[in-house]
């Protein structure tokens, strides 16, 4: 029966698996506890999804307790389920201005202490997160294969954050130089949102770029979080955007996908057209990705599985958006047709 929030012809079946249609990993995001107590999450996780990031679990605030202190229980109770299920890891994220543990905060040591700790604090995570190994095609790789080194650098909050002011205005790449010192295989990203709607903070990034590849800075990829709208942006702009950094050959991963449908609030009841629009957003975004050289090629993750499970619901203060894959039943959205559509290229 379908759920009262949604309009007949907004669902629909199919045996097809997204996983099994993409050539690259298609990943979405978890918790160790809905990992251990939901098990229609979880089936659902396994249907279409070979990847997976933790939403908060892995990030500073939760593991960062005390000046030599982690707590990795959340990360480990998640890469212990992905060896077991054949997924991979993304680690999001080592350093984030919006995720900072209260103590750290208000913290009034030295800035060379202030440094030094958090140079312990990257290369001890990435390191412990670099043990779990699993084979694939003989070579022995960790779980984690990726992580966000810095999320989010070129925004106000992280302008007059602790770590620039502290640490300095080379605060990135110093993150990005500990990370690569604790594990010389692991893939080093750094995420943003607006990439695909913004050419001036495309240009930082270019920046960015060009900076670390002058210095010899290790950097494999950049994180499009993809938190767009069924309207916008347009086709044409999220492709000029991505292709500036097409260009300079590093991985590109569309990290935090989801597509709002009701930004004005105009409804309480995901109608079909309004599904309709949506389906096809998501079927360009696949058409988008597929587009990308396939060596860079890193994969699509989504930001939530269900439509009430999405941090856009509290973010914009309205529990009539629906921007997943699936309905609150868990039930495949038309959305998920469309993103099928655009893998496959029809």
């Amino acid at each position: 029966m379908l759920n009262p929030s949604y309009e007949s012809g907004t669902t629909y079946k199919t045996q097809e698996s997204i996983k099994n249609i993409a050539s690259f990993p298609i990943g979405n995001v978890v918790s160790s506890e809905k990992l251990k107590s939901n098990p229609l999450f979880v089936s659902t996780l396994k249907r279409d999804f070979n990847s997976m990031t933790a939403e908060n679990q892995m990030k500073m605030a939760n593991i960062f307790k005390a000046p030599g202190i982690y707590d990795f229980s959340d990360g480990d109770e998640i890469v212990k389920f992905a060896k077991e299920n054949n997924f991979r890891v993304f680690g999001h994220a080592l350093i984030w201005h919006s995720s900072i543990p209260k103590w750290l905060k208000n913290y009034k040591g030295t800035d060379e202490d202030f440094e030094s700790l958090i140079k312990d604090y990257i290369q001890n995570t990435v390191s412990h997160f670099a043990k779990e190994k699993v084979r694939i095609d003989g070579e022995e790789v960790s779980i984690v294969e990726g992580w966000d080194v810095v999320n989010e650098a070129f925004t106000t909050g992280a302008e007059n954050s602790i770590f620039r002011k502290k640490i300095g205005e080379d605060y990135v790449s110093k993150c990005f130089k500990w990370a690569r010192e604790a594990d010389p295989d692991v893939k080093l990203f750094y995420n943003d949102y607006n990439l695909e709607s913004y050419p001036s903070k495309i240009k930082k990034v270019q920046k960015m770029i060009k900076n670390f590849q002058e210095k010899n800075i290790p950097i494999d990829g950049i994180g499009f979080q993809m938190h767009i709208d069924h309207l916008n942006p347009k086709k044409e702009t999220i492709k000029q955007n991505l292709e500036k950094i097409i260009k300079s050959g590093l991985l590109i991963h569309f990290s935090e996908i989801d597509i709002t449908v009701n930004k004005e609030k105009s409804f309480k009841r995901l109608n079909y057209e309004k599904a309709l629009i949506q389906e096809e957003k998501y079927k360009e975004i696949a058409e988008i990705y597929m587009s990308i050289p396939k060596n860079q090629q890193f994969g699509m993750t989504f930001w939530g599985m269900r439509d009430n499970d999405s941090w856009l619901l509290k973010f914009h203060n309205n529990k009539y958006e629906y921007p997943s894959l699936y309905n609150s039943n868990y039930e495949l959205k038309i959305s998920h047709r469309g993103l099928i559509k655009g893998l496959k290229g029809n």
